[in-house]
């Protein structure tokens, strides 16, 4: 050992110990859960139908998910936050090169709908470090009206994120 080792070895290991304690946890440890993120009263301003109680999935892959459902197991409403991590950049390319991608300016951060056939739309929020979705099917809803519940949803979270 050189006479600089010993003098460095207990710098070195202060900073390993405080770049260990300020390492950010794993997302999913972070991520609220999802069925605290909405009330009955703010899905009853949106839909008027009957609902279950909140059903929280099992978090896998830094994604964490609840899902409300009508008296015949419908999910009428259904909210997901994720990781966006690595992929999200190019699954909004992807989407917004297929033309199904419709930007939401004044939602916050990078907010867009993905349309698919029928009535229904899926609400994309970002952020944060938090990836948002929610979709809505609303029981005889146009998709303006899903989107419009998305968004009405939408707005109630992001305060919480």
């Amino acid at each position: 050992m050189t006479p600089r080792t010993p003098r460095l070895l207990p710098l070195t290991t202060a900073i390993l110990a405080l770049t260990a304690l300020t390492l950010p946890q794993p997302l999913h440890a972070q991520l609220p859960a999802p069925c605290t993120l909405l009330t009955p009263t703010q899905i009853k301003t949106v839909l008027t139908t009957p609902l279950s109680e909140p059903k929280p999935g099992s978090p896998t892959d830094g994604t964490t998910d609840c899902t409300w459902s009508d008296p015949k197991g419908v999910t009428r409403v259904y909210l997901s936050l994720n990781d966006p991590g690595i992929h999200y950049k190019s699954f909004r390319d992807s989407m917004l090169a297929t033309g199904k991608l419709v930007p939401i300016p004044g939602l916050g951060g990078d907010a867009f709908f993905i349309s698919s056939a029928g009535n229904s739309a899926a609400l994309y929020v970002l952020k944060d470090k938090h990836l948002l979705l929610v979709t809505v099917d609303g029981p005889n809803f146009t998709k303006t009206q899903n989107e419009s519940a998305e968004q009405s949803l939408a707005t109630a979270i992001l305060p919480k994120l």
